[in-house]
Parts: C-alpha cells; structure tokens; sequence
C-alpha cells in the first residue's frame, strides 16, 4: 500500500495505490453486481455521490457476499441486528434519520487477516487526517438519536430514541486527529506527554493511575515497540498484561492518560491514530499487536 500522493483522497479510484471497484449503489437491482471481487479484502461506503466516508472496513470472506449482507440488512423495515454485519445498524439509523442511500466500493487486498486488519486501521488514519473526522459509522459511532440493536440473540431491535431519552454518547462529535509529529517510543510521539519507560512487573505498575489512556509494550532486549493498546483503566490493564508475560519476554511499558474520561469511540479514535502513525512509519503493525492478551 503506497503512501497518500498529492491530489490523492479517500473516495478517488486509486486511494492509497490501489485500485478500487467503481462507486456501486446499493439500490442495484438484478442481484449483486459483478464489479464487486469475490474474494477478501477492503471496503468503504459513502452517502451516494457524497464526499462523506460512512465506513472504512475488511473481511476475509468475499467482498460481493459483505456487499450483498450489508445491503439486504440496511434495507430492512426495521434496524438490523448487530450481527453478522456489525456496521449496519448504523448505516440504516442515518438511513432513516437523513434519507441516505449508501453506495459501495472495494478492492481485493492481503493474503492473511492481519494484513486486512492493518489495511482497515491505515485507511481510517489517513480518512481521519484528510477529514478531520472519523468515519461516521467506524469505532462504535453512531447516530446520537438512536440506539443500536443487540445480535441476534439480544432481543428487541433498536431504533429512534423516544423524546426525553438520553442522546446516545457514541453519537457525540469525533475526537480531532493526533499531531503526526516523532517516532513510537518518544516522549512526545503524536503530541502525547508518554511517561519514562519501566519494567513491566506487577510491582511497577502501581504507579499508574487507573484513568483511560494509551500504553506502549516494547521488547526490553531491542527496544522495538511490540503493541500499541487503550485501556479504561490503565492501571488494571497494565497489571494484567504484567501478569502474563508474551513468550516469557522481558517487557517495558510506557503509558499517558487522558485528563478527562472520554466516550468510547474517542479512544478507540486515538488509539488508531497512533496504531496508523506507526504503520506509516515502518510499513506494519507491531510484532503483538493483533495477539490475543496485546
């Protein structure tokens, strides 16, 4: 995946040197359309002939067969459930609160699910950085007059909040794009006061404040950042990670918290940020960072 060029945005047919499908509706009839790959990759979906990024996703199955799911969902009478298409239930409460009909564009990528994986989380960096904004529907965001159906299993379907109910919070506004600024492991990496490194023991994390934040995990031998995570409460997540060693490695931490708490999908927004800065940089993602336990 090539670096953004000038001229370059997140809806053009050569986003990122790659060469995605042509903007497909969803309300093409005749079944599903053959410009769409049967096989894995990476989508997004905009409002039709909107410069307005819905979603920015990757599945390994096939591309046309997520087309075909997502738009048979959105399309129903009342919000889908979370499940198997998590993205739409909120594609279909914007539908429903601003009359939008969606269009789809793809584009076959990667061999395993770590490198769609990573895909996903560059694009959304780059979308973030071009837009100021993420993605509409990506990191749990939702539209703020409605609440999400539970999966299948869960029940009653969600739909428009009645009047007096509390706005939904993953409607609030985007957390704006971190300064791109140093390397991963400096102080000030993205603009962020990291703290000094410390041997992860159970003992040293008692130093950190159980707030929401950031944490880096390096390789104490090389100093290679090994993952990058967000944490509710980094304090407890930190201890845990303590507790149960990668491959019996030596490990440092670094941490940062946030001043004040933040909605979900606004940490989830930062941690990508950063996750995104160090793809940028080296081209993957940490040698951890898509483990269980990272």
């Amino acid at each position: 995946m090539e670096d953004q060029a000038g001229g370059q945005d997140s809806f053009s047919a050569d986003w990122c040197g790659l060469e995605w499908t042509p903007w497909v509706p969803f309300g093409t009839t005749g079944g599903t359309p053959e410009r769409i790959p049967d096989t894995p990759g990476l989508y997004r979906i905009r409002p039709a002939g909107q410069d307005l990024m819905m979603f920015i996703g990757w599945t390994d199955g096939s591309l046309r067969q997520c087309f075909s799911g997502i738009r048979r969902n959105v399309t129903l009478a009342a919000m889908p459930p979370d499940d198997p298409w998590p993205v739409a239930p909120a594609l279909w409460a914007w539908k429903d609160a601003k009359g939008y009909t969606y269009e789809f564009s793809a584009v076959p990528y990667g061999d395993r699910p770590v490198e769609r994986k990573a895909a996903e989380c560059y694009l959304t960096y780059l979308c973030r950085q071009e837009q100021r904004e993420s993605p509409l529907c990506n990191f749990g965001r939702f539209h703020r007059k409605y609440r999400r159906s539970p999966d299948q299993k869960g029940g009653v379907a969600g739909g428009k909040l009645m009047a007096g109910e509390p706005l939904n919070p993953a409607g609030g506004p985007s957390a704006s794009p971190l300064a791109v600024t140093g390397k991963p492991g400096e102080p000030g990496w993205m603009g962020l006061a990291w703290s000094a490194t410390r041997s992860l023991r159970t003992h040293t994390t008692a130093v950190v404040p159980p707030d929401q934040g950031y944490y880096l995990i390096f390789d104490a031998a090389t100093h290679a950042v090994l993952a990058i995570g967000m944490a509710e409460d980094c304090a407890r997540t930190l201890f845990d990670l303590s507790r149960n060693p990668w491959n019996e490695k030596d490990l440092l931490y670094s941490f940062v918290c946030e001043p004040k708490p933040l909605p979900a999908h606004n940490l989830r927004e930062r941690e990508n940020d950063l996750l995104g800065n160090y793809i940028e940089q080296y081209g993957t993602v940490p040698e951890y960072q898509f483990r269980d336990g990272a």
